[in-house]
């Protein structure tokens, strides 16, 4: 064979050579052109679902923050917080539990002079065993605010506020003519029925005496409370059957039901009995209208030194509080002492 031959051969074959591993490369290219518009589409398709997830839990959020400030939510006490038998009371300082004083969001009474109404008017402050529950006078909201943790709105368009149960986690208050009884622990409702009257404020000498509203008592099992404009009308409401009974008027002040021993108290003014029910807290209808302490058990009566024209409550355990011209004293209902407290005028104590 001559060497053109050849040549024409091996040329022929180099093509032929290149022709091949061109295609390869094309195909190569192609593979990788595929792979990357792959890669693309999925990644493509993972930022639309991270920004449709991105926007579904912002939505949420927003929601959430919104609901805090209108929907009732759950609110955890701090655990292991041990509260013990101290007084507590709101002044301009805060909300004092012992010697801790705690801030709210709110304030509890009304300084500023408007039309149509009183400098110096008044929320409502009750006490359960994990914290306190008060009224906004500004705005008629109701809030639970757990000891120890951050404060919550639970309620609305409540005029005269709660009531509440410090030895549980049983809150009630009136919005407009519904009778709201609320569980603190859970953060939700038990009950909300309709009413022929709500509860009263404390007008009279129960608001010479006492502050807030005239729930007489609030449990588990009841709901107690004086209605009409003169709470001269006295109401007991059973949670478990939801109904409402007329209760008679001559232990209304008390007991909130009929005991079968208003004697004991028969000298009394006004009172207000202990929730464990032992002790009533009451003011003697005489000359210097002194603050008393009424064993229920025994019916011996302790006359608190120098408490004339007091206003007084309930706070933790044994704790009464005798509120006179000369300060706020905490009177120990069992050992029969007091001592006087770092209040501030002026000042807010429970309705308990």
């Amino acid at each position: 064979m001559s060497t053109s031959r050849l040549d024409r051969l091996a040329s022929a074959a180099a093509d032929e050579l290149l022709d091949t591993t061109a295609t390869e490369t094309n195909t190569l290219a192609r593979r990788a052109d595929l792979d990357r518009l792959r890669r693309n589409r999925r990644g493509a398709r993972l930022t639309a679902v991270a920004t449709v997830m991105v926007a579904v839990l912002t939505v949420l959020f927003v929601q959430g923050n919104f609901s805090t400030d209108s929907d009732p939510q759950p609110m955890e006490p701090v655990p292991g917080l041990d509260i013990g038998d101290v007084p507590v009371w709101y002044d301009d300082a805060g909300l004092h539990r012992g010697n801790v004083v705690e801030p709210t969001p709110i304030e509890l009474r009304q300084h500023a002079v408007d039309a149509g109404k009183v400098d110096g008017v008044d929320g409502a402050l009750a006490l359960v065993r994990t914290g306190a529950v008060y009224l906004d006078p500004a705005t008629g909201d109701v809030w639970f605010h757990p000891w120890g943790g951050d404060p919550h709105i639970v309620g609305h368009n409540s005029e005269e506020g709660p009531g509440a149960d410090p030895n549980g986690d049983t809150a009630a208050w009136f919005e407009g003519y519904e009778l709201v009884v609320y569980d603190t622990a859970v953060g939700r409702e038990i009950s909300r029925t309709w009413q022929t009257l709500t509860v009263s404020d404390c007008n009279f000498l129960c608001g010479e005496h006492f502050q807030g509203n005239r729930f007489l008592q609030v449990s588990t099992e009841r709901v107690v409370w004086a209605g009409g404009p003169s709470g001269d009308k006295t109401y007991n409401y059973d949670v478990s059957t939801q109904r409402t009974s007329v209760v008679s008027p001559e232990s209304a002040f008390v007991l909130g039901v009929s005991s079968g021993a208003e004697e004991l108290y028969a000298d009394l003014e006004v009172g207000r009995l202990r929730p464990s029910g032992d002790y009533v807290l009451g003011v003697e209808p005489t000359k210097e209208h002194l603050a008393v302490v009424v064993d229920a058990r025994t019916g011996q009566w302790w006359r608190v030194p120098e408490s004339g024209d007091p206003s007084i409550a309930w706070s933790y355990g044994d704790i009464a509080l005798v509120n006179t011209k000369d300060g706020l004293r905490a009177c120990d209902a069992a050992r029969r002492t007091c001592e006087t407290l770092p209040a501030e005028r002026p000042l807010l104590m429970p309705t308990n």
